[in-house]
C-alpha cells in the first residue's frame, strides 16, 4: 500500500508546523515542506533553500502518496513512491 496517512491528520500537524504547506484541489493533494531550521542550513546544497513536494490523491478521507519531488540549486528530482517507501517514514510519526 502506498505511503498512506488521514487528511485531517496531516492538517493538525503542517497547522502547528511552520516549515510545512497542503494543498487540497479536489482529490488532488500537495505537502510542501522546506527546510528552514538553523540546523539544516549546513546540509544544504551550496547553502541555498530546498523544497520537498509531496504528491498524492484523496480517497475517503485517506491521502496516498504517489510521488516525492525535490527542487535545489543541483535542479528537480523526483521519485515516484513504492509501497512503505522510506522516504516517507516521517508519516508515521504525525499524531
Amino acid at each position: 500500500m502506498k505511503p498512506h496517512i488521514e487528511l485531517e491528520k496531516l492538517r493538525k500537524f503542517v497547522n502547528a508546523s511552520g516549515s510545512y504547506n497542503l494543498v487540497v484541489k479536489g482529490n488532488d493533494v500537495e505537502v510542501h515542506f522546506s527546510p528552514n531550521f538553523p540546523e539544516a542550513i549546513p546540509h544544504l546544497p551550496d547553502n541555498q533553500p530546498v523544497e520537498h513536494v509531496m504528491y498524492g490523491t484523496l480517497e475517503n478521507g485517506i491521502i496516498y502518496f504517489y510521488k516525492f519531488e525535490t527542487t535545489s540549486s543541483f535542479g528537480t528530482t523526483e521519485n515516484i513512491l513504492t509501497d512503505d517507501d522510506p522516504i516517507m517514514e516521517w508519516l508515521k510519526y504525525v499524531d
